[in-house]
């Protein structure tokens, strides 16, 4: 009873002091004044802000002492100009970044509203005055072009931003198993102005995919992924975090398989008739095979238009030469049975023979050997 009574003594000598209640009631609403002011809490757990010290600049990044982390999504909605000759490819789509900056942050009783809203113009002068990510197309072949521009603060300082835009990208192409090949195209998105001290990019797998109604003519779409990666970079001693789009494609083979291959394994069988012109001179032989020979180059022409002067061979290089290898060395046999048909011709007609089953027989597996290296 006696800390009650010492208690309810100091409450009463308080009372009767205002200037010392008045010091009591601001001393107790300090700290959660403080408490309001750096511990921000914002939408979603990548974008949720702890306790930390507020940059009063707001074209700085919201916080001093760690870096902002920025919540990326890249949605593809058209891919087209796929120009393996000039290594790059036409992407349309937009990009999503959400981040926490508890500067933008308000009362939605006040407000009478829960977020504000910025399209086009004024999103740009949004970006130009606050702080932003900044990013831009590390791999850009062409100036960007950008259609669309949306802003939105939420009142608990969630800023999302998209961008719709269309550019030019480079990229590298894998062709040694062209026209059987898979390729990988990429759109890497990196922060201009903040480092990794500032700025970290992490990836929104929900917001990342492509269109229903997108589709590759000559191309089949098999995944869309992205994931976020740290690297140096020349105009910096500091590294800076990149967000990778990923997108994997399978080209489609029915164009190859049945224009071009098809009518060239016929080629390369009709010319084996000559084995059975046992009675025919050199010269006939000859002109069959040559005009099969001709015919391969041609089609090797038509079939490297669309590529690279690459240094490697392609699957489809290695069935070209295969075939006109077997061509050239069907005019030897010629010349073979045509030195023996007026002295051997016993000799001429086993070496006809032999040919008959040895040349298709040798053209299978080599072409076996050729889609073995596609398939393994």
């Amino acid at each position: 009873m006696r800390s009650s009574d010492s208690s309810l003594s100091s409450v009463a000598s308080t009372a009767r002091c205002p200037v010392a209640l008045w010091i009591l009631l601001l001393v107790a609403s300090w700290p959660q004044g403080v408490a309001a002011q750096d511990s921000a809490t914002c939408a979603g757990p990548d974008t949720t802000m702890d306790a930390g010290v507020l940059e009063p600049d707001p074209r700085l990044p919201p916080l001093r002492d760690r870096p902002t982390k920025v919540v990326g999504g890249l949605f593809v909605k058209q891919i087209r100009d796929i120009d393996a000759v000039s290594n790059s490819f036409m992407f349309r789509g937009a990009i999503t970044a959400t981040w926490c900056d508890p500067r933008v942050a308000f009362d939605p009783e006040v407000e009478g509203h829960s977020e504000r809203v910025f399209i086009g113009p004024e999103a740009e002068a949004e970006v130009q005055r606050r702080w932003a990510a900044r990013g831009f197309p590390v791999n850009q072949a062409e100036q960007i072009t950008i259609t669309e521009r949306f802003h939105r603060y939420r009142h608990d300082g969630t800023v999302n931003a998209e961008i719709n835009f269309s550019v030019r990208l480079a990229t590298n192409f894998d062709l040694r198993r062209f026209p059987f090949d898979r390729q990988e195209l990429q759109l890497v998105v990196e922060s201009f102005t903040w480092d990794t001290s500032q700025l970290e990019f992490v990836a929104d797998e929900s917001a990342t995919g492509f269109a229903a109604e997108f589709e590759i003519p000559e191309w089949t779409i098999r995944d869309v992924r992205a994931h976020v990666e740290t690297v140096d970079v020349r105009r910096s001693s500091e590294p800076f975090s990149r967000l990778i789009l990923t997108i994997d494609i399978e080209r489609k083979t029915g164009f190859y398989l049945w224009k071009v291959l098809l009518p060239l394994l016929i080629i390369v069988a009709l010319s084996w008739s000559v084995f059975w012109m046992t009675d025919d001179k050199f010269g006939i032989r000859v002109r069959a095979s040559a005009t099969g020979i001709l015919t391969v180059v041609a089609y090797q022409f038509v079939a490297n238009e669309s590529l690279p002067r690459v240094a490697y061979l392609t699957v489809m290089d290695k069935i070209m030469v295969v075939s006109f290898l077997l061509l050239a060395i069907t005019v030897v046999e010629s010349f073979l049975v045509s030195r023996h048909q007026q002295e051997r011709p016993e000799q001429a007609l086993r070496i006809d023979r032999i040919s008959r089953w040895l040349f298709p027989l040798t053209y299978a597996i080599l072409l076996t050997a050729i889609v073995q290296t596609v398939v393994g």
